[in-house]
């Protein structure tokens, strides 16, 4: 006979006693900052993920996040382990074929059976996520159910829904720090430019007083040569009506 699934009491107590006999405990994370690459595992075609995808394809199309999605079982004896697999699968493959790092790991499902979900009580799922070096959210059936991978996961939101809802709600704050961040500088740079402008106009002061000192000077010096020139002149013509005639007598 198939095994029965795990309740969480029952993970608990597996996961207590192997931390007894010397295995590291989970090391909290810190939040993301920010999401630009999003690895999703969920049942395909479940209503959980096209909840979760009617906002999600919105900030891919304007390209704000990129999601990436792994598929696999949630229920029956299997649905561990292969989801498990197809999340490390996924990891590697996108470690390897990319050369940005994945922001957060997103486990959803819609609701269900209680009994459905209980599947998800397994101890080495749960230890996979503990050992991820980035952040898990969940979002898991509805508001009332919960599981062990609600548990290790550094965030857990009640519905598939939700996660998307955090996902936009993180991109918009840094959206609108970035605008501050941006008005801010804008504000600075502005003040920058005027105090230089303050500057360079104390500084062109006296270049401009002195440039106009020295066009009117070369202005009374124009004005005063032609008449220096025009009594040179007059001068010289009389000299030449006296020393003509002397000239003429001579001849």
């Amino acid at each position: 006979m198939p095994s029965m699934p795990s309740t969480p009491s029952e993970t608990w107590r597996q996961k207590n006693a192997t931390s007894a006999s010397g295995s590291s405990e989970k090391v909290s994370l810190p939040s993301t900052w920010n999401y630009h690459h999003v690895l999703v595992i969920a049942p395909q075609g479940g209503a959980g993920l096209g909840d979760f995808q009617a906002e999600a394809s919105r900030l891919q199309h304007h390209g704000v996040c990129q999601f990436f999605y792994a598929y696999s079982l949630f229920q029956g004896e299997t649905a561990p382990a292969q989801i498990r697999h197809e999340m490390l699968a996924a990891l590697e493959n996108m470690a390897a074929n990319h050369p940005w790092s994945v922001d957060a790991v997103v486990i959803i499902r819609g609701g269900g059976a209680v009994n459905d979900l209980a599947w998800l009580n397994d101890y080495a799922l749960a230890r996979a996520i503990c050992e991820l070096d980035i952040p898990v959210l969940t979002g898991i059936g509805h508001e009332r159910d919960s599981t062990v991978l609600d548990e290790v996961a550094h965030q857990s939101l009640d519905t598939p829904s939700k996660v998307i809802a955090a996902i936009e709600h993180t991109i918009g704050q840094r959206v609108r720090e970035a605008r501050d961040h941006f008005s801010l500088i804008a504000h600075h740079a502005s003040q920058q430019i005027q105090l230089a402008r303050r500057i360079t106009d104390q500084a062109l002061t006296p270049i401009r007083l002195a440039a106009k000192d020295q066009l009117s000077q070369s202005r009374r010096d124009c004005e005063r040569h032609p008449r220096d020139i025009g009594s040179l002149a007059k001068a010289q013509v009389v000299q030449a009506r006296h020393d003509v005639p002397a000239m003429l007598a001579d001849v």
